[in-house]
Formats: structure tokens, C-alpha cells, sequence
């Protein structure tokens, strides 16, 4: 009974330290990675997560202005290559 005790302690408190990373993933941050990788190293320090959480919890809104801006390069590289295409 203590085993199982302790397995669900220690999930509780791996699931509280990964906060930070299940909430970048959960809104599907492109940089949850990275989120993740703090929350890892320097999440043992109080500063270290707060930091991980307030980066995966902040705005969303620069992150669509980046896809935003991803989608229109990839789009003026399709056109570039097209007429790259046809001056052959």
C-alpha cells in the first residue's frame, strides 16, 4: 500500500514540475520545446519556473504574428520557385 502511495505521490509532483510544459504543449506553442527544456534544467529552481510558465503561458498573439509571417514566406517562396520555373 505504501508503494502505491508512493508512485502516486511522486506523479502528483512530476505532474506539478511539468506544469509549465504540459501548458506550452496544450496550446500548441512551436516553442514547447524549448519550454520544456528550461522547465527540465532550471525547473528545480523557483525562478527557473516561473520562468517556464510565464513563457509557455504567455500570449499567443506573437505566436500567430510569427505563423502569420511563416505562412507568407513559405507562400513567396512557392512563387519565386514557380517562376524560377518557367524562365528555364
Amino acid at each position: 500500500m505504501r508503494s502505491v502511495m508512493a508512485y502516486i505521490l511522486f506523479a502528483l509532483v512530476a505532474a506539478a514540475y511539468f506544469t509549465p510544459t504540459m501548458i506550452a504543449r496544450r496550446r500548441m506553442k512551436h516553442e514547447a520545446a524549448k519550454v520544456f527544456l528550461i522547465n527540465l534544467f532550471l525547473g528545480w529552481t523557483v525562478s527557473g519556473w516561473l520562468a517556464a510558465l510565464s513563457w509557455a503561458a504567455r500570449s499567443r498573439e506573437s505566436d500567430f504574428r510569427t505563423a502569420e509571417h511563416a505562412a507568407r514566406w513559405r507562400h513567396a517562396v512557392r512563387i519565386a520557385r514557380r517562376t524560377r520555373a518557367f524562365r528555364c
